[in-house]
């Protein structure tokens, strides 16, 4: 359905937007007739799946263009992986989704400039961080850089074979002891949510080695993430998005494509760009069907799991430290206030447990630190990403290309397709490329 701007602040939060500072303007048409067949078949005409920062991107990117553009997004919010709570004390916003940018995402930090934001960064990133190779042997230290250096000059006829072993155990096999390989495997699923035992070596030792890794110094927006959200939706026109309504058939036809959506309602252009993440395009039905090798790729395509909650503690945290029972990391944030962050099948666990019960794990996992209070605990998700993070696991080289390719008018982009999956830099690369074949 099309929503007003007033049921539109309802659904993403007044206290977010009111921090954000949303221009006052009508962002959303009424509801029309679902049954209605909406004909923006014009010979400059886009539908995006995907109301993420992929979609709006791709959305703002060809709206510049002077090309008509629609978003379908199937959940009542925007901003898929990106979602940012505001501090009912102080006004300061946290982030519970996407919020690192590095050094080197330079188009990221173009797009925050651009959109009149700010970047900052946090105090503890000057000092230990969560990845720091000192931390290794001297050996271990100099084979794992010799291995980034050997991935990145790997023969193509050798790179299926380094794909194929994950990186936990091709480390073992280099001589890696047992705490040096739980180090490192602690900060990969802070960073993808799953381990480094289920994850191709060829993938992790290329995101190591790229300038845009996960793992290069941290930026944050200040006043949140979900800014760049609010600003891309704010540069949109009236009727150009669609909330609660889900993408079930795409057809191709004479004239380019026709969606139809879960109410009924039937959407036409001459192309269409999808950024959902692969579970999501899996569900859809496409006529003619995608190629053998396209749906191979989709179902092995893996996702790990990143849960963040912010709470307040009796005294103030000044660096990161490792967390006990269900949790990975304590962040520092403002003041008093930290991020814990929580992986894998516990993060799902928690998920699935009502706020009583996370609380009571929560707090036994903190030990001797005291909670003054969770503030984001019960916190409303609907809509938002889950903290999925896409992950290629051993024996998928290759799928990437294959994801990323187009299927007649139909084009693809989202995280998974960027250079270093799990990062914002990632969703807007894939965008750009996504544009760049209709434009």
């Amino acid at each position: 359905m099309i929503v007003n701007r007033k049921k539109f602040i309802k659904t993403i939060g007044l206290a977010t937007l009111a921090a954000l500072s949303v221009r006052s303007k009508n962002l959303f048409g009424q509801t029309s007739n679902s049954s209605s067949s909406t004909n923006s078949n014009k010979s400059n005409s886009v539908l995006i799946l995907g109301g993420g920062l992929s979609g709006l991107y791709a959305a703002n990117l060809l709206k510049k263009k002077g090309v008509q553009i629609q978003v379908v997004e199937a959940s009542p919010r925007l901003g898929g992986r990106i979602m940012s709570i505001q501090n009912p004390k102080d006004q300061s916003m946290f982030d519970l989704g996407g919020e690192w940018i590095g050094d080197f995402h330079s188009l990221t930090r173009k797009l925050v400039a651009n959109l009149g934001l700010t970047l900052v960064r946090p105090n503890w990133t000057s000092g230990p961080t969560l990845w720091d190779m000192n931390k290794l042997s001297l050996k271990s230290k100099e084979n794992l850089e010799k291995l980034i250096e050997y991935q990145s000059k790997i023969p193509s006829n050798q790179i299926e074979g380094l794909d194929k072993i994950s990186l936990f155990r091709y480390l073992r096999y280099q001589g890696f002891s047992d705490m040096e390989l739980d180090e490192l495997d602690l900060v990969v699923k802070t960073f993808y949510g799953e381990s480094s035992k289920n994850i191709s070596s060829y993938a992790l030792l290329s995101s190591l080695e790229s300038k845009k890794s996960l793992f290069q110094n941290f930026y944050k927006v200040e006043g949140g993430a979900y800014q760049i959200i609010s600003k891309l939706v704010n540069i949109l026109n009236s009727n150009d998005i669609i909330l609660s309504d889900k993408a079930v058939i795409v057809s191709q036809t004479k004239e380019g494509i026709e969606v139809i959506l879960e109410s009924g309602r039937r959407l036409k252009a001459k192309e269409l760009i999808c950024t959902l993440p692969a579970p999501a395009v899996s569900q859809i039905k496409f006529e003619p069907g995608l190629p053998r090798e396209k749906i191979y790729g989709l179902l092995r395509l893996g996702y790990g799991k990143i849960h963040k909650e912010i709470i307040e503690l009796e005294t103030p945290l000044l660096s990161p430290e490792k967390g006990e029972g269900i949790i990975d990391w304590i962040l520092p944030s403002n003041n008093n206030y930290a991020t814990i962050t929580i992986s894998e099948g516990r993060a799902i666990a928690l998920e699935n447990s009502n706020s009583l019960i996370a609380e009571g794990l929560l707090t036994k996992s903190m030990g001797a630190k005291m909670v003054t209070s969770f503030l984001s605990l019960g916190q409303s998700r609907d809509g938002f990403g889950n903290g999925a993070v896409s992950i290629y696991n051993p024996s998928t080289y290759g799928i990437k290309e294959e994801l990323s390719s187009s299927f007649g008018p139909i084009h693809f982009a989202g995280e998974h397709i960027g250079e270093v999956s799990g990062t914002m830099e990632a969703a807007i690369s894939s965008a750009i490329l996504a544009v760049r074949k209709i434009t």
